[in-house]
C-alpha cells in the first residue's frame, strides 16, 4: 500500500536519473594518442603531458594526462584518449633521478610548458619539442 503511494514519484525520479545519464558527456568518443617529448635536442626521461579542450575555442569534453616514459607517451597507459579538435597542453619534464618520498621521478627539467594543439578525431602521433631557452631559475 505505501509503495504503490510513493510508485508515480520513484519512476519520475528514476526516468530522470537515466535521462542525465543518457546526456552526459562521458559517451563521447576519443582518439589515441602517443608520440615524443624531447628538450635540448634529447628525450624526456619522465614527466607527463597534459591535454585539455580548449574551450575558449568551442571544444569540449574530459582531460587527459599520460605519463612520459623515456621521452615517449602513449594514451593508451592512460586507458582513455582526447576528444579531438584545439586542446592545451601542459608538459611536466622531470629528469627521472628519483630521491626517495620527495620528489620520486626526479627534479624538474625546465618550468611548466604549455601549448596547443589541434588533434584529429582519429588517432595520430604527435611530436612535441620543447623551446631550449626554457629553463628553470637559477637558484640563490
Amino acid at each position: 500500500m505505501v509503495l504503490a503511494r510513493y510508485w508515480p514519484g520513484l519512476v519520475t525520479l528514476v526516468l530522470l536519473a537515466v535521462s542525465l545519464g543518457c546526456n552526459s558527456k562521458a559517451g563521447l568518443a576519443t582518439y589515441p594518442v602517443s608520440g615524443t617529448v624531447t628538450y635540448q635536442g634529447k628525450p624526456v626521461p619522465d614527466g607527463s603531458i597534459t591535454l585539455i579542450p580548449d574551450s575558449r575555442q568551442g571544444n569540449s569534453g574530459a582531460a587527459v594526462s599520460i605519463d612520459i616514459v623515456n621521452g615517449k607517451f602513449d594514451s593508451a597507459t592512460a586507458d582513455r584518449g582526447h576528444v579531438g579538435g584545439p586542446h592545451m597542453v601542459r608538459v611536466v619534464g622531470l629528469d627521472g633521478k628519483g630521491d626517495g618520498d620527495l620528489f620520486p621521478h626526479g627534479q624538474m627539467l625546465f618550468p611548466d610548458y604549455e601549448t596547443t594543439l589541434d588533434l584529429p578525431k582519429e588517432g595520430s602521433t604527435q611530436e612535441i619539442v620543447v623551446p631550449i631557452d626554457l629553463k628553470m631559475p637559477r637558484r640563490r
